[in-house]
């Protein structure tokens, strides 16, 4: 475990949810700087913002948009979480690999690992982060970083969204760094022992997929990354 990210209490966490007062709530530590994006090719009007998580002083870039369907604004962390707990996991055990990728969780601890007011993003908050993308077709190029990923797989970014090919954790071990990015979300998928899950490739051998974002369900083992989105 890392010594500079030390856990509070469960107990306590669960407490200081419940007892928030506007007092507290003004020192979550929330600052939204205003920074409007209009891409032209989608007609998205973005804000950009921080959020620093009180638990442990770490800072999220954050992404914001307002659906057109629902008129509802979304507020994604637009950096894999990075909040040391059971269940959570350097890939290739090296702490260093957290700064950049955050940390590969099991699907247990990843529902219960976002801050207050922040939750692991379900399967419909998934769906319309890349409808307002481009859809499953284009939404990767939008979604994915403009570095880090294998064989000129990097993507524009124009979403904010900084998706990195953090790989995965599976049977003890870590594979597919630099091609691959997985992600949990909290909606169980209708088979037992399996939810959504969300991923984007590097391209494949012929690049056919660069683009493309993959909804799959997937058995609750391993260690996937995890995104939050404001309650």
């Amino acid at each position: 475990m890392d010594s500079k990210l030390p856990l509070l209490p469960q107990d306590y966490f669960l407490w200081s949810c419940k007892a928030k007062t506007i007092h507290t709530m003004r020192r979550q530590h929330i600052f939204i700087s205003i920074s409007i994006l209009l891409f032209a090719c989608t007609g998205i009007a973005q804000s950009t913002g921080t959020f620093t998580d009180p638990r442990d002083g770490q800072t999220y870039t954050t992404i914001s948009f307002k659906n057109a369907s629902t008129g509802t604004t979304y507020t994604w962390m637009a950096q894999n979480l990075n909040y040391k707990m059971p269940g959570s996991y350097a890939y290739d055990d090296h702490e260093d690999n957290r700064k950049e990728l955050g940390l590969l969780y099991t699907w247990e601890s990843a529902i219960k690992a976002c801050p207050c007011d922040w939750h692991l993003a379900t399967d419909t908050e998934w769906s319309l982060l890349v409808d307002q993308f481009g859809g499953t077709d284009k939404a990767g190029e939008a979604l994915k970083s403009t570095n880090g990923w294998k064989e000129g797989g990097n993507g524009t970014n124009s979403s904010g969204f900084n998706a990195l090919p953090a790989g995965i954790r599976r049977n003890n071990g870590y594979d597919v760094l630099g091609y691959f990015a997985f992600w949990w979300s909290s909606t169980p998928a209708g088979v037992n022992g399996k939810v959504w899950g969300w991923d984007i490739s590097y391209g494949g051998p012929d690049m056919s997929i660069k683009s493309k974002v993959f909804r799959y369900d997937v058995k609750t083992l391993g260690g996937l990354s995890v995104r939050c989105v404001r309650d």
